[in-house]
């Protein structure tokens, strides 16, 4: 049976759509989210809730301690070692996309980029501490201007030192490092569907979801979270959007709640925004409304079914 992937921008709905789906089909939810991913980050990550994961399996959320970091190499090994098994039972994998990348790797494999040296990363580390984060993305346009070119916010400093410490550690640069063959791959047919929804839309969602999410309680998990002592500086997980807004607001830098939901409304409408983009190039989606989307699933299995038996 193939695995579904259920694809879409952050508050589209995937979480409903999956939900429904493995109820509908005898299906298996395995997460691709490198935050959910991580137990006691639920409110932030806008994880299932206890109740929605009551009514199926569900993998790869909620799994790993925080002090395991997570890339996504070792996520790929999970997720194909829980496919296989969900398959080996005779049920449905519905792979439900938060973080792209980890999509991409799971389906298409990784450039074979080595393991940074520990000392290597350090040494980076501790020469970019302190430093704008616009500063080190013109460092990075001079070293490696084809991966800055590719990176979707001159803001994201997790990527602009992801290429700083490879050009480092190899001295080749990380964009001709993923024009090489990549391996690792799920290497199985899949169906893929992406949620269609108006921009308009999208973006209420994403306003409500952020007032939802501080009304929750997320100030109180990120303080729950530092008392076991970690932060953005240590955990990487907690430089994610909703998290990093958070902990701005508990150094001060946010001057009150109404503040801190604007702000996450506004970094999660311009992820959002890069999310579909990226989504749109991706070939073989099968997109659809919401009200479409369980149709065009029993179409994708119904044809499937008759092939098999074919």
């Amino acid at each position: 049976m193939k695995p579904l992937f259920i694809l879409g921008a952050t508050a589209s709905g995937k979480t409903g759509a999956a939900l429904e789906a493995a109820l509908r089909r005898g299906g298996e939810i395995v997460g691709a989210d490198s935050v959910q991913i991580y137990r006691g980050l639920v409110i932030g990550s806008a994880a299932p809730s206890e109740a929605e994961m009551a009514l199926v399996p569900h993998h790869l959320i909620g799994t790993e301690e925080l002090g395991n970091e997570i890339n996504a190499g070792i996520y790929i090994k999970k997720a194909k070692a829980a496919i296989s098994d969900i398959i080996g039972r005779g049920r449905l994998p519905i792979v439900v996309g938060g973080t792209n990348f980890y999509v991409d790797a799971l389906l298409n494999g990784l450039s074979p980029v080595p393991e940074i040296d520990a000392g290597v990363k350090a040494a980076v580390d501790a020469k970019c501490s302190g430093r704008e984060t616009s500063e080190l993305f013109e460092e990075l346009v001079r070293t490696d201007p084809v991966w800055a070119g590719q990176i979707s916010s001159c803001n994201d400093r997790q990527r602009i030192l992801r290429g700083l410490e490879v050009f480092a550690a190899t001295g080749l640069r990380l964009s001709d490092w993923n024009k090489m063959e990549r391996t690792g791959g799920l290497g199985l047919p899949c169906a893929l569907v992406g949620i269609d929804i108006e921009r308009e839309k999208l973006y209420e969602r994403i306003n409500l979801r952020a007032s939802q999410m501080v009304e929750n309680g997320v100030v109180d998990e990120v303080r729950r979270v530092r008392s076991l002592g970690f932060s953005s500086q240590n955990c990487k997980a907690l430089r994610s959007i909703g998290y990093i807004e958070t902990e701005m607001y508990l150094n001060g830098e946010i001057p009150d709640t109404a503040a801190l939901v604007e702000e996450i409304a506004r970094n999660t409408r311009h992820l959002a925004k890069r999310q579909l983009t990226w989504l749109r190039g991706m070939k073989g989606v099968v997109w659809a409304k919401h009200e479409e989307i369980q149709t065009v699933i029993d179409d994708i299995y119904r044809e499937a079914d008759y092939d098999e038996i074919h």
